[in-house]
């Protein structure tokens, strides 16, 4: 996907993490301001360490909490499967996914708007074919 993407992915729980603080960044970000995303952008730099990770993450977390919003990092979240949104039963053909394979956000495309954004890569979610 991206050329400059990470030599590794994430274990689990940091894509996870990353996934729902990314999702909440693309929801808020005109109230934040671009300094949660530069601070997303590290990851994108070069491969980090799981603590470099964890350093990036928080300090995400913190800004968005000083903004008085509570991102979805800070509430630990079990690894069980839940339906994607929107999907009621069916199974979708194609879902937008992070582009740089970093986390495992993956989102369904709203037929009336915009694919969602990456606050890490800076870009539109591009597609994935489910039924290849």
């Amino acid at each position: 996907m991206s050329q400059s993407a990470p030599d590794r992915r994430l274990d689990d729980d940091r894509a996870a993490r990353l996934a729902r603080v990314c999702a909440d960044i693309a929801q808020v970000g005109d109230l934040l301001g671009p300094e949660p995303a530069q601070t997303l952008a590290r990851l994108r730099d070069r491969p980090l360490s799981d603590q470099g990770v964890d350093a990036v993450l928080a300090e995400v977390t913190e800004l968005m909490r000083r903004s008085g919003l509570v991102g979805g990092d800070t509430t630990a979240r079990g690894h069980h499967y839940l339906p994607l949104a929107g999907i009621h039963g069916r199974r979708p053909e194609v879902v937008l996914v992070c582009p740089g394979d970093l986390c495992d956000r993956v989102e369904i495309p709203r037929p009336d708007a915009g694919p969602p954004h990456c606050a890490v890569w800076d870009c539109p979610l591009p597609t994935f074919r489910m039924d290849r």
